[in-house]
């Protein structure tokens, strides 16, 4: 299966505070590519608690572009793409926000949660959080850094793929019974976790 695994963090509470921008690549189930984006944010405001928790100062990303100047880098690993995030509602609406803020228009990919589709395949877990989730799964990362934090949400996307023996999109959301979240320029069906049982992991 082809996606990609996106974290994003912000300098405040504000969506469009985004600071960092973490990306992971998978090709045919391979990670092919990872990559870290520091973004200076919008406004240029931090939060203590913002900075305890990730570790990016004013001071590293005082000298950054703004989030509409890495555009169109950012774009191409998006558009038209399966994009995974870890409590996507965060990452899909920082991302809506931000472009609405720089008025660009959205790009058009299916999405997929994590959060959601990890809470269906390993109901048995305490807690779903992505520390939590990757220590249970045996998934090592550094938490709260976007470079990482992405490359742990692909890892979980792979081990559900693998435990469920599962091909593609279409099937995760057969398996799953899960609504896939779709974005476009003028529309946002959000990703849903539907109530029905999943069928038990062959693999598991």
């Amino acid at each position: 299966m082809d996606f990609v695994a996106i974290d994003f963090e912000t300098a405040t509470s504000s969506f469009t505070s985004v600071c960092s921008l973490g990306i992971c690549v998978v090709e045919n189930n391979i990670i092919t590519d990872r990559k870290e984006i520091l973004i200076k944010p919008v406004p240029f405001e931090f939060n203590d608690y913002n900075i305890k928790i990730h570790g990016i100062t004013p001071k590293m990303v005082a000298d950054k572009p703004t989030f509409d100047r890495y555009w169109n880098e950012i774009k191409p690993y998006l558009e038209s793409k399966t994009v995974i995030a870890h409590n996507a509602s965060f990452d899909v609406g920082a991302l809506c926000a931000t472009l609405e803020h720089f008025k660009i228009p959205r790009p058009t990919f299916d999405y997929l949660c994590t959060v959601k589709l990890s809470q269906l395949a390993y109901p048995e877990l305490e807690s779903h959080k992505l520390n939590r989730l990757c220590d249970a799964l045996g998934i090592e990362f550094q938490h709260h850094q976007a470079y990482d934090d992405a490359y742990a949400c692909a890892m979980v996307m792979l081990r559900v793929l693998e435990d469920y023996s599962l091909l593609n999109l279409g099937e995760v959301e057969e398996c799953f019974e899960m609504e896939i979240g779709h974005l476009t320029p003028n529309s946002h069906f959000k990703c849903k976790k539907r109530k029905k049982k999943p069928k038990t992991a062959v693999n598991a």
